[in-house]
């Protein structure tokens, strides 16, 4: 005869809530192992050297991605390096703490917009002037 083992409604009502929470509770803890494990050995060795240079150079505490960014990332959100400033060479990147930038100005970004507007056009006309190759065909 098997052990047979009853609940009522609300006792497995209970056991559920408790397994769900104790599987969150290990998800939460895992969490932070997987925002490194997500990262390779290559990406987790450039932070740490991002982190040593900006120490050594005076910076204080640094986070990657966050207070460090390469110029077109700066760029693309509206900051850019202040004048005289010097980025730091860390493994081929060239990196400007969040002290050397400053916000693109209106007239600054009006600037870049026609730029690449002009550059647009450029390329748009080199298309429409280049020939097209003809196909001509195999003499038999």
């Amino acid at each position: 005869m098997a052990n047979s083992v009853t609940f009522t409604p609300k006792a497995l009502q209970a056991v559920i809530a408790e397994a769900v929470k104790l599987a969150l509770a290990d998800k939460k803890a895992d969490g932070k192992a997987a925002a490194v494990a997500d990262k390779s050995e290559r990406s987790l060795k450039n932070e740490i050297d991002v982190i040593k240079a900006f120490k050594k150079a005076g910076f204080g505490d640094v986070t990657p991605h966050i207070d460090v960014m390469t110029f077109n990332r700066w760029m693309a959100k509206g900051f850019r390096p202040m004048e005289n400033s010097k980025s730091l060479k860390i493994n081929n990147l060239r990196l400007f703490h969040k002290t050397q930038v400053r916000m693109i100005t209106v007239e600054e970004r009006a600037a870049l917009q026609a730029q690449s507007d002009a550059a647009v056009a450029r390329h748009e006309a080199e298309q429409v002037e280049a020939p097209s190759a003809a196909i001509v065909p195999f003499p038999e």
